[in-house]
């Protein structure tokens, strides 16, 4: 049983590589993007693969849980809606549920993914995705400031917050969850913890991972384009539907990255179109040097340098040799 795996930084045309490959190789692709899975969360997301699809060409299809995009079917995209919180357990557990039917259709599954820890939980597991949350004590915590988040969970868990980087000790969402991780004794480090069985995933397979990069400027300058772009095919547009279907700014915030700041647009938080533009380019180039630091630490990746005109041709035999050996 093979697996493909493209992983990458953001920006980087993992998903217009999958389809190409998808199609090479009697493939269906599996995204593994956090807000991916979110019905309405289409253009600031990028479900559409960067080129020549536009969301009006009539070359794509939705359905639940899937969408079909020049006859190739890409799943874990429209899974729920934006007002549920849909975690990390929860995706491992739908997406594990939709590679098992790829490889009963006799197709190979081709996992594409930027969020890092979805991707780690779903192809090794996380011990603690098995501690459910605590929608109780989340209230309560929700009701803190941010050094006193950081400080509760100094005082449970040291080597946890130690553990933390830069980022994650400034996100309150993150710190909620290891405080929540930390009372309930199931710590992710803990010598004793073991995998949920029910959530464990693709562990053990044939597995082949591509990376996808380039030097940091040209990620910049892709990213850079890539907002203009999406503000052009109707970002703004996308947001004040979401509102209006019933999605609160603050939840939209909470959404991160390019909802976050266009809550605050909508709110008139941010004056101006640059400033939006400026403001989302600058977050944008943060997440791309924490994904850089995150893909850092996998293992068995091929790595391919996106500005070498020839990468297409070489992720091709690449793959063509590892999926028809000998």
């Amino acid at each position: 049983m093979k697996t493909l795996v493209i992983l990458g930084p953001t920006a980087t045309g993992k998903t217009a590589l999958a389809l190409f490959l998808a199609r090479k190789f009697n493939g269906e692709i599996v995204s593994c993007d956090s807000r991916q899975v979110y019905v309405g969360l289409d253009i600031g997301t990028g479900k559409l693969p960067s080129g020549r699809w536009k969301m009006e060409d009539g070359r794509w299809e939705k359905g639940k849980g899937w969408w079909n995009i020049d006859g190739i079917k890409i799943w874990m995209y429209d899974v729920v809606s934006p007002n549920i919180q849909y975690t990390v357990a929860n995706y491992v557990k739908d997406a594990n549920k939709v590679i098992k039917g790829i490889r009963e259709r006799g197709k190979l599954p081709i996992i594409v993914g930027g969020t890092g820890l979805y991707l780690k939980a779903l192809l090794y597991g996380l011990s603690n995705l098995s501690v459910p949350v605590d929608k109780n004590l989340r209230k309560k915590l929700e009701k803190l400031s941010l050094s006193e988040l950081q400080q509760r969970l100094q005082v449970l868990s040291t080597k946890r917050w130690e553990m933390m980087n830069r980022s994650d000790k400034q996100n309150p969402r993150r710190l909620v969850r290891a405080i929540e991780l930390a009372i309930s004794n199931h710590e992710a480090d803990s010598a004793s913890a073991s995998p949920d069985q029910d959530i464990h995933a693709i562990i053990g397979l044939q597995m082949l991972k591509i990376g996808l990069t380039a030097p940091r400027e040209v990620l910049y300058r892709r990213a850079d384009k890539r907002v203009v772009k999406r503000l052009d095919q109707g970002m703004i547009e996308e947001a004040k539907r979401l509102r209006k279907n019933g999605l609160t700014l603050k939840r939209m915030k909470q959404l991160g990255l390019e909802y976050g700041f266009l809550a605050d647009y909508l709110d008139k938080k941010i004056d101006n179109m640059d400033e939006l533009i400026r403001r989302l380019q600058w977050q944008i180039h943060g997440y791309i040097r924490r994904q850089l630091t995150w893909f850092k630490k996998e293992q068995d990746i091929i790595w391919f340098n996106i500005d070498d005109k020839e990468f297409l041709s070489k992720v091709e035999k690449e793959v063509a040799k590892w999926y028809y050996p000998g």
